[in-house]
């Protein structure tokens, strides 16, 4: 559901997600005949597209053509109603060729661009909870094989009875700054160039600037002393939620762990308005549909 600005990707949804409906079979088969109903599906992870013109979006079909695209077992979620009451579907298909060449299956980070930003809030909550399921077939406490409930949104245990819900990954994802200079690092794996922010799990029994605050140091070897939040993204690369904020360090001098990064460079805020703008000479930052980016246009822009 729309709430105040968030700048990040896969937030703002447009549709409310209409929890009620999940467990009322008789509505959800109603809204699957339903004509304005729209069903998108999914092949091993990936999301159905189609493209016109040059622009990419969700490639939506009809409710009906569930029967025909995948068998009456294959994975199917309730993602929510539109403001118009249209009820929207993903569905989880073990074989594409029932679709033939209407449209084709594609990563959605590499959509992550080229999609809206209510596209990427429709498809990102699938990609997890698809990929869960993945991950989930098994009872955590009787290892029994478990059932999907609730319109995907939940498995239940037939054995012990045990209900097992999607969980969420949090991560601390940080720009650590010292006066007019921003610390970014760099992974081996990414690509020559690409600078982003620190990041980190946030380990049980830990507050949010608690691991700001060990993460920092622990990659960075930087102090901090001032925490404060700025915004969050949910990241569906497979099920995390990027907690981010901008925090200010105690002095310049950098202790980077190799084993976690790479290395890591000190910018100064005109530095970072051009790493943003894509016109630094030697580095860039990640694209705008990353929190990270967001993180780093704000300090550069204050």
């Amino acid at each position: 559901m729309l709430l105040p600005h968030n700048p990040n990707a896969f937030t703002r949804s447009p549709l409310d997600r209409a929890g009620h409906h999940r467990r009322d079979k008789a509505w959800l088969e109603a809204a699957l005949a339903a004509p304005e109903t729209q069903l998108v599906p999914f092949y091993r992870h990936q999301p159905f597209v189609m493209e016109e013109g040059g622009v990419v979006g969700p490639g939506w079909l009809n409710g009906a053509a569930r029967t025909r695209i995948a068998p009456a077992d294959a994975t199917l979620l309730f993602l929510g109603l539109d403001p118009k009451g249209a009820a929207h579907f993903a569905l989880d298909i073990p074989d594409p060729a029932p679709l033939g060449d209407l449209g084709r299956f594609e990563d959605l980070r590499g959509l992550g661009p080229r999609l809206s930003r209510e596209d990427l809030a429709i498809l990102g909550p699938a990609k997890s909870i698809f990929e869960w399921h993945a991950r989930n077939g098994y009872c955590a406490n009787c290892a029994t094989p478990t059932l999907i409930v609730e319109a995907g949104w939940r498995r239940d245990c037939p054995s012990c009875s045990g209900e097992h819900y999607p969980r969420l990954d949090p991560v601390c994802i940080m720009v650590a700054t010292f006066g007019e200079h921003v610390f970014l690092g760099r992974q081996r794996a990414w690509p020559k160039g690409m600078y982003s922010a620190l990041a980190g799990f946030i380990e049980p029994g830990e507050a949010i600037e608690e691991a700001v605050a060990r993460e920092t140091l622990e990659e960075a070897g930087l102090k901090v002393r001032e925490v404060r939040m700025h915004s969050t993204q949910p990241w569906p690369f497979p099920h995390s939620l990027m907690i981010g904020v901008l925090c200010e360090v105690e002095d310049d001098r950098e202790t980077v762990d190799t084993t976690e990064l790479e290395s890591g460079r000190w910018f100064t805020r005109e530095e970072a308005k051009l790493l943003i703008a894509g016109k630094h000479p030697d580095s860039w930052a990640p694209p705008p549909f990353a929190i990270a980016h967001q993180l780093l246009k704000t300090w550069s822009e204050e």
